[in-house]
């Protein structure tokens, strides 16, 4: 048995990643802003007839966004395999995200001060539910979890100062996703007095598809990070057969957390469609609604800006 190239290990990659954001962009991306039905764009409650209108020029920009930036990553990609660079698809596949979120944030957040700059005010409802976090985070999951990275960098510690440090120290930043869950499991917006009990239901089906998305992709990355130290202890020559083995756990990681996720853009369509979206309306304290708490916002801010400086530097070093 021989084991697989660099080039047909990022071609296995590449495939993955594209074919998931092709299918992400087909079946829910491309239709977000009417998720939830004719009276909203991207959650922002719109007069009658505004597709009829100006809504035609905001979905096209909306669209013409979407394939602006999957386009960049195609171009990307492109380059990459052209000069041969299979080092920075990993980088341009997994940095795409930290092009996407942001750009379609900015653009929610400019849809919203320039549609829903007057939302209506609505009555509140008062939830007397307390949430625990053990109830969606299970600590001994966790505990393994911190363990597994425990040892992996004990490993690598073992081999000294002779093996590149940047790649495992990427996969253990992306990993760190504890915080997130507990801001999640803190996060949550009002419940309009209307249907509260339906709203409170999808509010907590949208909170535990979150955090099993951010399950799945910490296990992804703890994944990555164990084939450092088993790459340097049984190298790719002496055992090809653990490489083949490492891409079927990673595959198959990788097509559970897209499962997760696709799940979840499902649940909150068909959930979420009769509802008034967060950020909608206005409680009576002339607060807008938000779904995420300061606390999430901000461990957010921080890990991706970690990633983005890691990859920044990983592209100049």
């Amino acid at each position: 048995m021989i084991a697989p190239t660099d080039f047909e290990v990022m071609v296995l990659v590449t495939a993955l990643v594209v074919l998931s954001l092709v299918y992400s962009l087909v079946k829910f991306a491309w239709k977000q802003p009417l998720q939830n039905g004719p009276g909203y764009f991207l959650g922002i409650e719109v007069p009658a007839g505004f597709y009829d209108g100006p809504g035609k020029r905001w979905l096209t920009g909306y669209r013409a966004i979407l394939v602006a930036l999957h386009l960049a990553l195609a171009v990307a990609l492109a380059l990459c395999f052209a000069f041969k660079r299979w080092d920075l698809i990993p980088l341009w596949c997994g940095g795409f995200a930290l092009v996407y979120v942001p750009a379609l944030f900015t653009l929610n957040l400019w849809t919203r001060h320039k549609l829903g700059a007057r939302p209506p005010v609505r009555a509140v409802a008062l939830s007397l539910e307390s949430r625990r976090l053990g109830d969606y985070i299970s600590w001994p999951i966790e505990t393994l979890y911190a363990v597994i990275i425990a040892a992996c960098w004990w490993l690598l510690l073992r081999r000294g100062l002779a093996i590149d440090w940047l790649p495992p120290l990427q996969m253990t930043w992306a990993a760190l996703i504890l915080p997130g869950k507990i801001a999640l499991v803190r996060s949550g917006a009002p419940l309009p007095a209307e249907r509260a009990e339906e709203h409170y239901r999808y509010q907590d089906a949208m909170r535990r598809n979150a955090i099993r998305a951010l399950n799945a992709w910490g296990w992804l990355m703890l994944v990555t990070l164990c084939g450092f130290p088993l790459r340097l202890i049984w190298p790719p020559a002496s055992l090809p057969a653990l490489v083949w083995i490492f891409l079927a756990v990673f595959t198959a990681v990788f097509l559970c957390m897209m499962i997760v996720i696709y799940r979840g853009m499902r649940l909150a369509a068909t959930m979420g469609r009769n509802l008034l979206p967060a950020g909608s309306w206005m409680t009576p304290f002339r607060r807008v609604t938000r779904q995420m708490n300061r606390f999430y916002l901000i461990w957010c801010a921080i890990w991706v800006g970690g990633i983005l400086v890691l990859n920044i530097y990983s592209l100049c070093r």
